[in-house]
């Protein structure tokens, strides 16, 4: 590939200089890159569960890895040139004043979350317990002569 700027062939320094870059964003890239999902806590996990039951187990499983809002620092992408660097370098001091803000409110939610996710796995719990009642129920009402009740 050529590169031509103005009329002028600027393949070597500016290639060089391009080169470099490309692979300085490249290794950012890659040190930020989360690592994947283990495959037991994938949401695609809910596609092989073989029952309902299974199904809701690891509904409420995933919701429980899932459900705190991380506070950690994130790249803030940049348009080239002084002024996406100065936009760049504001928006990191913004964040920086707004973080305390930013991570009360995560905080909070982080509570409701976890409560909403524990009480979601009380209340199938409690639904199952229940079941569990009533068939035995039923089958003493059965054993006690209700055989014909269907």
């Amino acid at each position: 590939m050529k590169l031509s700027v103005a009329g002028q062939d600027r393949t070597y320094d500016l290639g060089r200089d391009l080169h470099r870059q490309a692979e300085a964003m490249e290794r950012t890239a890659a040190s930020r890159k989360l690592a994947p999902f283990p495959p037991e806590i994938s949401a695609l996990a809910l596609a092989r569960a073989p029952s309902e039951a299974e199904y809701l187990d690891r509904l409420i499983g995933l919701i429980g890895c899932r459900d705190a809002i991380d506070t950690l620092d994130f790249a803030i992408p940049r348009k080239p040139g002084v002024a996406g660097l100065f936009m760049a370098r504001l928006k990191a001091f913004l964040w920086k004043l707004l973080r305390y803000q930013h991570d009360r409110i995560a905080f909070r939610q982080n509570l409701i979350n976890t409560q909403l996710t524990s009480a979601l796995a009380f209340e199938i719990a409690q639904r199952r317990k229940e079941t569990v009642d009533l068939k035995r129920r039923v089958a003493e009402l059965e054993k006690q002569g209700g055989g014909n009740l269907r």
